[in-house]
């Protein structure tokens, strides 16, 4: 997450604050009071460790799609930050002993006590300020999903507008026919009860704007099967999943945007049974990915002009 001036400003002020509060909380008289000018320097550090530490944490949830917008992430992040804080600074302490530079004898456990209590009460003040900027910054992120996700389903509701037969006819003949094919010709009956399903699929998620992500890949899965039937050998669909089921299920995304892409894919794309081209669809917890090698077809030769005879002015 890109940080604004602001809000460095506002993590120096808060430094500021904490250091010269400890420090009034050690001196219990005006003579005891002393105030290290490079105190509040490395309580901002401190800080901003803290901030790094959650972004990361954040950012790795994300990516394996457990981030969520309930208070038992939140907390659960800021827990396992506070081992990590308090594990880290034990690491430069013990580096800056070995160094030469720091010292090894603290006088007794008092003092370890107290500085790691320190410790954590900066991390947890710090994280506790910091963690509703995380999730007003997630629950952003959260919002332009929607938004694209919207402006995409509306797109797709579009595209099957144009591209409009009533599909309920369809799929129903369609039905009809599987039973009328003969009971031993396999490959007929399999064709015609993948079309089907590829016209309900449409009609049953037309009032949906999202659909779970294993909905979406069943329904590429029969499409495929169409595409193998009509072009062959020429085309391989292979399929890389790398999320569990319940990821799968917990993951939307707008209805018809698969067939899309794998149209697009066979349409622009050049292929032939001696070069047959590969499409890969690969699905991660959070991206789905469609991928192929870059075939382009040529160009279309404009059509010559008609001749006609010449016309001259006299």
């Amino acid at each position: 997450m890109r940080k604004k001036p602001w809000f460095y400003l506002f993590v120096l002020g808060l430094s500021v604050l904490l250091t010269l509060y400890t420090r009034l909380t050690m001196a219990v008289s005006p003579e005891e009071f002393h105030l290290f000018p490079d105190a509040p320097f490395w309580t901002f550090l401190e800080a901003l460790l803290v901030v790094y530490l959650l972004d990361r944490l954040h950012a790795r949830a994300t990516r394996r799609g457990q981030a969520s917008g309930r208070a038992g992430y939140y907390f659960g992040l800021l827990w396992q930050g506070t081992l990590l804080f308090i594990g880290l600074l034990q690491l430069l302490q013990a580096a800056l002993v070995l160094s030469g530079i720091g010292r090894g004898d603290y006088g007794g456990w008092y003092p370890v006590v107290r500085g790691l209590s320190s410790d954590v009460f900066l991390y947890l003040l710090t994280g506790s300020i910091y963690l509703p900027f995380l999730y007003q910054q997630h629950a952003g992120q959260v919002r332009l999903e929607l938004e694209r996700l919207e402006k995409e389903a509306a797109r797709a509701k579009l595209q099957v507008l144009q591209q409009h037969v009533d599909p309920h006819f369809l799929f129903n003949n369609l039905n009809i026919l599987a039973a009328l094919i003969e009971p031993d010709n396999e490959a007929a009956h399999a064709y015609v009860v993948h079309l089907a399903e590829v016209y309900r699929y449409p009609v049953r998620t037309r009032e949906q704007e999202v659909v779970p992500v294993t909905e979406e890949l069943a329904f590429a899965r029969d499409y495929c099967h169409l595409l193998r039937c009509r072009f062959g050998a020429a085309y391989q669909f292979e399929q890389d999943l790398q999320a569990t089921p319940a990821q799968l299920q917990s993951q939307l995304m707008p209805p018809g945007v698969l067939q899309e892409l794998l149209t697009n894919a066979v349409k622009h794309n050049l292929a032939s049974r001696a070069q047959p081209l590969c499409i890969w669809l690969r699905v991660r917890p959070t991206e789905l990915e469609v991928q192929n090698e870059r075939r382009p077809r040529p160009s279309p030769r404009p059509r010559p002009a008609a001749a006609g005879p010449a016309y001259r002015r006299g």
